[in-house]
């Protein structure tokens, strides 16, 4: 698998008039084009801050963020950033939602347009497309927001606790639906969450942070079949071994 993502010696530093607070401390971390990984850790160890690092949001204290070989200094169009709440606007259609990210970015015309009307077809939103939000179930909300997202064509996904806001069992379809598109638009993907579950179900690798300052304590690979579901992973006898080995180290 070819690199494509890597952060090399991130610390970062919060300052105040009164004292300064590390929050990330000497991290290195090499993801590959194709890998879903998921970051878990304790409250407070700076898992949502990694994400605004590596989308060039907050600019760390020392070290380097590399996508696709070149180094990140700004917002990136090869980064996109899916964070817990939806977001939609509820007084644009489904697809003005999903053409908003383009606009602001100008990078609206006939191709990008038509590639988002494909997703909107591929992925069971075709028929809602001039519905309002407040139309849609929670579930089929976050896969509006999650082809928003696709819409620039991003090469990393970023997925801050996207299905916190879900009850538990919309939660295990939405898991499943954004899996099965992630898998199919071939992207790779990172995943901030306080689930153990979720993680083991989704992911490819499993990062374990430690307390504040965070760094990286424990990397668990996943040994799943690829083309097994989130909802299949449940099942197996081996997923319960890889709850109690994450727990463990968060404990």
């Amino acid at each position: 698998m070819d690199k494509l993502l890597e952060l090399d010696g991130i610390s970062l530093t919060y300052h105040s008039k009164k004292s300064e607070t590390l929050a990330l401390n000497d991290l290195n971390i090499s993801i590959n084009s194709g890998e879903f990984v998921a970051i878990v850790g304790p409250s407070g160890c700076g898992k949502t801050t990694i994400l605004s690092i590596i989308c060039g949001l907050i600019k760390p204290t020392t070290g380097n963020v590399i996508v696709a070989g070149e180094k990140v200094t700004k917002p990136s169009p090869k980064v996109g950033y899916m964070f817990q709440r939806d977001n939609l606007f509820e007084w644009l259609t489904i697809s003005k939602n999903t053409l908003l990210g383009l606009e602001i970015i100008k990078k609206k015309n006939p191709k990008t347009k038509a590639y988002v009307k494909e997703l909107l077809e591929k992925y069971g939103l075709k028929e809602f497309s001039t519905h309002y939000p407040t139309e849609l179930s929670g579930g089929m909300r976050q896969r509006v927001a999650l082809i928003r997202t696709l819409a620039s064509s991003p090469e990393i996904l970023l997925l801050d606790e996207p299905f916190s806001a879900l009850d538990y069992q919309t939660r295990l379809v939405v898991q499943d639906d954004i899996s099965s598109i992630i898998k199919s638009e071939k992207k790779t993907a990172i995943l901030v969450t306080h689930d153990i579950s979720e993680a083991i179900a989704m992911s490819d690798r499993i990062m374990v942070l430690s307390s504040r300052p965070g760094k990286v304590k424990k990397i668990i690979n996943l040994d799943f079949d690829k083309s097994l579901s989130p909802f299949e992973r449940r099942k197996l006898p081996k997923f319960n071994e890889y709850f109690d080995l994450v727990w463990r180290e968060l404990s």
